[in-house]
């Protein structure tokens, strides 16, 4: 999931509209057959009632992969989210997120650390993307509760059974269960997106004390993270020369105690970043580097757990979400630490060797699964080696032709793996993290939505509405003159100038200098031209002619100008223009 904080939900639409159009033509043809993969598995999942309340606890997941559905396969499309869903899938959200409100309601408070994680993520994403409430859903129903209901029984319930130590077990916090906590920590996280989100259905959303509540208990596990990692791998004779590596690595196992395992470590990573590390945190790079060396994509192996067909679904989307919220926080690796695109670069016989080690998929080298059409090998030679195309490669390739994955695992074929896995496989297709909301700055704005991920601005200010916020926008920034007279001339027909500086060095072509006149200062809609002549006043402060636009009324208005010429610059304000009836 990603958080869509202060957009309508026109806007929403829109920017799923753009998107598609803007990728549709230059899919390749590997994301075309992704696309497909995910919309054959969404069908499965409502022809066989996963919508519908037949999943039960595995809704939340189930409804999650319908959110983060995409126009495309391309990763530059956002997920659909409720207010950009079609008609039809919009239907099959509001009945998921009806079954929850009346499951949350109905369970009280009683905890499952499964079911209500997958609940809390699918929850906020359908409300933060613009789905409708109880008042719609189920009006003057007793039986449900509202979104925010919802939302405030399942955290209250979920921080009161943590442990001391900081994890949970499945209906409580008597246990040191890693597979139990990282579902309680997604969900967590999740609805600390929901909480900070500035949205409202029934009631306002927002919730401080509640967020508050959350940071201190993913602080505590985190912290616990670290203090039980271990050494070793799951498995340890078995996995051979794997079973231990190097003396920095670190991972954690299926219970504290137990040696750490392909699985558990990759969620371990998610976990630390949702309790406020980064990337260059020590033991944040102790695990990287423990999944680094055992990097998998075609199952477990002996490196995982004792469950390794149920497991593989789940440590795909697990390993892969902890990457992609390193890429979205926007913070580098310092120094040797090892990066987002670690995985799948190490040879197996490379130092240190471990046999079962594999590296990345050449896309160049493998065929197109006949699943989807004729193509041999060579299909998808558009792509480059990564650890999505070794995961979602590997995944269509499983993929049955009513769209489920069962022909593949008859491990499977049962209600919780077979919903579940369904969900987990059709995530990571989706590139998707859950709704997990990571503050790499520590200023309250999750990452997915910090327009300066790396540089704390609560503010979120933009003073040029270009998308990055003031706090890190390098972009070279012009200070127009406002101090003298307004410049001043006849629609059509006079031409006038803006100073402003500094100025990039060298020769600027001023016919690739955009100039913006509007009633307000970088408002949208404005009436655009381009400039004509560039002159220099003195250093680097320099005069833009242009041509008064045509078809302008008379009146006081305002100009701006921006170009990627010369690395790019834009001004930082706005100059004055009176437009005039008459040549003065």
């Amino acid at each position: 999931m990603r958080v869509f904080r202060n957009v309508s939900l026109a806007g929403f639409v829109a920017l799923a509209a753009v998107a598609a159009t803007a990728r549709l033509g230059a899919a390749t043809n590997f994301e075309v057959d992704v696309t497909t993969a995910i919309d054959k598995g969404i069908e499965y999942i409502a022809a066989n009632g996963g919508f519908t309340g037949s999943a039960g606890d595995v809704t939340g997941l189930l409804m999650e992969a319908l959110l983060e559905k995409r126009a495309s396969g391309n990763p530059a499309d956002p997920p659909q989210g409720y207010a950009g869903a079609n008609a039809t899938d919009q239907g099959r959200l509001r009945t998921a997120a009806k079954y929850i409100l009346n499951q949350s309601k109905l369970t009280g408070a009683g905890f499952y650390a499964y079911r209500d994680g997958q609940f809390m993520f699918a929850l906020a994403e359908y409300a933060t993307s613009g789905g409708p409430d109880k008042s719609t859903l189920a009006p003057g129903d007793i039986n449900h509760d509202t979104i925010k209901e919802a939302m405030n029984r399942l955290v209250d319930r979920t921080v009161g059974n943590q442990s001391a130590a900081g994890y949970w077990c499945y209906n409580n916090g008597g246990c040191e269960d890693s597979s139990t906590t990282q579902f309680a920590v997604a969900g967590l996280a999740a609805a600390k997106a929901f909480f900070t989100s500035g949205k409202s259905g029934d009631q306002a959303y927002n919730d401080a004390a509640r967020v508050g509540q959350i940071d201190t208990a993913l602080a505590k596990t985190r912290a616990i993270y670290e203090t039980n990692a271990r050494q070793g791998s799951d498995f340890g004779a078995a996995a051979g020369n794997c079973a231990l590596m190097s003396s920095s690595e670190r991972g954690h196992g299926y219970r504290n105690g137990y040696a750490p395992s392909l699985q558990q470590t990759a969620s371990g990573i998610y976990i630390q970043l949702f309790g406020g590390s980064n990337v260059n945190t020590p033991m944040v790079q102790h695990y990287i580097e423990w999944v680094r060396n055992r990097y998998r994509w075609m199952d477990l192996q002996n490196l995982g757990n004792s469950w390794p067909t149920q497991s593989w679904g789940y440590y795909l989307w697990s390993s892969f979400k902890g990457m992609e919220l390193i890429r979205q926080s926007g913070v580098a690796p310092t120094g040797s630490n090892l990066g987002a695109d670690a995985y799948g670069t190490l040879p197996a016989a490379d130092a240190p060797g471990c046999t079962q080690r594999q590296v990345h998929k050449d896309p160049s080298a493998v065929a197109r699964p006949a699943l989807f059409g004729a193509g041999g090998v060579g299909y998808y030679s558009a792509e480059s080696k990564s650890q999505y195309f070794d995961y979602a490669h590997e995944i269509i390739s499983k993929q049955c032709a009513n769209g489920s994955f069962f022909c593949n695992f008859s491990a499977w074929q049962s209600y919780w793996e077979g919903w579940s896995h369904q969900g987990y496989l059709l995530l990571v297709l989706q590139r998707a993290t859950g709704g997990g909301c990571v503050d790499s700055d520590k200023d309250g704005v999750c990452d997915s939505v910090d327009n300066c991920p790396t540089i704390a601005n609560a503010n979120q200010a933009d003073t040029d509405k270009d998308g990055k916020g003031d706090a890190c926008d390098t972009d070279n920034k012009i200070k127009l003159n406002v101090t003298t007279s307004a410049a001043k001339g006849t629609s059509g027909v006079t031409s006038v100038a803006v100073i402003g500086g500094p100025f990039p060095a060298g020769a600027i072509d001023p016919t690739k200098v955009d100039v913006f006149v509007a009633k307000s200062c970088m408002a949208a809609g404005a009436t655009q031209t381009k400039g004509t002549k560039i002159t220099t006043v003195l250093g680097t402060t320099k005069r833009v002619f242009f041509t008064v636009p045509a078809g302008l009324a008379g009146g006081t208005y305002v100009v701006w100008i921006k170009s990627a010429e010369a690395g790019g610059f834009e001004s930082s304000n706005c100059s004055t223009l009176k437009v005039i009836a008459a040549a003065p």
